[in-house]
């Protein structure tokens, strides 16, 4: 079984990357891959409840996330700097395993696949 991370930095919205990633990491889960999910830098903002991507016509972050678990994608990591930068709080989101920088690069070594879309 291979292990493959997907890491989610840019913010929600600001393109289709973020929501092909998820995509991508479903797939992969799919066929029997181990996946997990690094949120960080901007893709923080992904992590927020009651969003309405449908409002700029785009498929609301939110919705895919509460989907993961159907998938068997339940590995959520996300960067604890990168939360804290942003004063953001997701204590509503408890499988979510905040990462310092240091565990952060632990988690991409033991990986076998890391794919991530950057600015």
């Amino acid at each position: 079984m291979k292990k493959m991370l997907f890491i989610i930095s840019q913010p929600p919205y600001a393109n289709t990357h973020n929501a092909e990633l998820l995509e991508a990491a479903m797939v992969g889960a799919v066929f029997d891959g181990e996946v997990s999910l690094l949120f960080r830098d901007d893709g923080v903002w992904g992590l927020l409840p009651n969003q309405h991507g449908e409002l700029i016509e785009q498929k609301t972050f939110s919705k895919i996330l509460s989907a993961l678990p159907t998938y068997e994608v339940e590995r959520l990591f996300a960067c604890a700097p990168s939360v804290a930068d942003r004063d953001l709080s997701i204590s509503h989101s408890p499988e979510i395993e905040l990462l310092t920088l240091k565990q952060q690069i632990a988690l991409i070594a033991a990986q076998d696949v890391v794919i991530g879309a950057q600015r």
